[in-house]
């Protein structure tokens, strides 16, 4: 009797044991499932956050395209570069813009407060002058930074040579135009701090080409401790390389889900049924990122950088067909106004309200980005000049049309419009730079209206 006891007691031990590894085994299997949600939640907002500093850097630094297209237009004369910087200087975070021929530095605006910038020699020894020499050599833009300036600030800075074409076919080295940016200001745009909100800290850096360290760019650590559970990964745009680290401070067994599952363990079928929801939304989660990668989340509609890929495989087509394509450029007038007045989310919703009107109004086989903050880019193909025009001015009207409700105000906005014919013509560079210029001309000209671009190859 007593041995059958002990084999009772010994069998019922092991049946114990047995199920409890198994809950335990199934309970591990769900909270590595939530780490994994948790980490793709953090590509997730990696993803997002780079493509917002991306968008935001490249916007302020697309005002070096406008300054090369205006000393190629006028051969290299820059007498008039105070008036073009004037309008262009539009963003608190831009410090200042400048020429340099030859890669001295000639003209600065504003002058106050620049000073010591002037007769200051790219190709010379100093902070960011790398970067100048790279800008030549490579003949595209090329982000330096941060850095400290000769002014004493910490700044980024965006380098574009420019060339001048000689008869023959030869490019001659002009020199250099430069957007300079406040730092951090010129990051603000990103809204990082988002993300300790969301409880993450963040750390963003690079490794500095100047002494090969690592040089912390951004970060909401305090400390230097040694931290595991984070996601890490590298951000490119332009020249740069940033590593972007997500991190989470916080140890498995804080989690209440953690003492949850303990004490649930038991439950097998409920444990089996969460892990497979775990699972469902870790795919959900995966096709997201997917989305993200490839759409702008205010608009929906395509993001910028979508936009220039597909946008370089659609101009191989029509130069192999040499049929007419074109770049549309259009930005919201006077946008800033309704931010003041009514505040970004009623800004977000005029956005949402432009990009559907516009959605409704293009063919479904033209490629419709958002470009950055307010400004949209178009690319149709198969089209002439007369047309692509018309399909501006319409859409153009569309938005001038529109009432849109804000608060309890109807609002209604209007647009500026530039077009510039892209393959066969210009590539892709040249072709957004034309329709950029010519969006500012339509701007200097009274807003609300449609420019084309008369460069039309360089």
């Amino acid at each position: 009797m007593k041995q059958k006891t002990n084999q009772l007691f010994l069998r019922t031990i092991i049946i114990f044991f047995s199920a409890l590894i198994l809950c335990l085994t199934i309970s591990a299997l769900i909270l590595h499932n939530q780490v994994q949600i948790e980490h793709l939640q953090m590509e997730n907002l990696i993803v997002e956050k780079s493509i917002l500093i991306d968008d935001t850097i490249s916007k302020l630094f697309y005002r070096t395209q406008i300054l090369s297209s205006f000393i190629l237009q006028n051969k290299g004369d820059i007498s008039n570069f105070d008036e073009l910087a004037a309008i262009i200087v539009d963003d608190p975070a831009i410090l200042n813009i400048l020429v340099a021929p030859d890669g001295v530095v000639s003209n600065v605006f504003p002058l106050e407060g620049n000073e010591a910038v002037i007769g200051l020699d790219f190709f010379s020894d100093g902070s960011g002058n790398r970067e100048a020499v790279i800008a030549k050599e490579t003949e595209q833009l090329v982000l330096g930074g941060p850095f400290t300036a000769v002014q004493g600030e910490q700044i980024l800075v965006g380098r574009l040579p420019v060339f001048i074409d000689q008869p023959g076919g030869k490019k001659v080295f002009w020199g250099l135009v430069s957007v300079t940016l406040r730092y951090p200001d010129a990051l603000e745009g990103a809204h990082l701090i988002e993300l300790q909100t969301l409880g993450y800290e963040y750390e963003v850096w690079r490794i500095n080409p100047d002494d090969g360290e690592k040089q912390i760019i951004a970060s909401s650590r305090k400390d230097s401790e040694l931290i595991s559970n984070y996601v890490e990964r590298k951000i490119s745009f332009l020249n740069a390389e940033w590593y972007f680290k997500i991190i989470v401070d916080r140890p498995l067994y804080k989690l209440t889900e953690f003492w949850v599952l303990i004490i649930v363990s038991i439950m097998i079928s409920f444990l089996v049924a969460a892990v497979a929801q775990n699972n469902q939304e870790l795919r959900k989660l995966k096709n997201k990122l997917e989305a993200l990668s490839n759409s702008d989340p205010l608009t929906e509609i395509y993001n910028r950088r979508y936009f220039m890929q597909a946008v370089e495989n659609q101009m191989i087509r029509v130069t192999r067909m040499n049929s007419e394509s074109f770049i549309i450029i259009f930005d919201l007038d006077n946008f800033k106004n309704i931010n003041d007045k009514y505040g970004h989310q009623s800004g977000d919703i005029v956005l949402q309200e432009v990009a559907a009107r516009t959605v409704s109004v293009l063919r479904p086989y033209d490629i419709f980005a958002r470009y950055g903050g307010e400004e949209f880019i178009i690319f149709v193909a198969d089209i002439n000049q007369e047309s692509v025009v018309f399909l501006a001015e319409r859409i153009r009207k569309s938005i001038a049309n529109m009432e849109i409700k804000v608060l309890n105000a109807n609002i209604t906005i209007t647009a500026s419009f530039g077009i510039a014919a892209a393959a066969p013509v210009n590539d892709l560079t040249n072709a957004i730079s034309f329709a950029d210029s010519a969006l500012y001309i339509a701007k200097q000209e009274g807003r609300n209206r449609v420019h084309f671009s008369i460069v039309t190859q360089l």
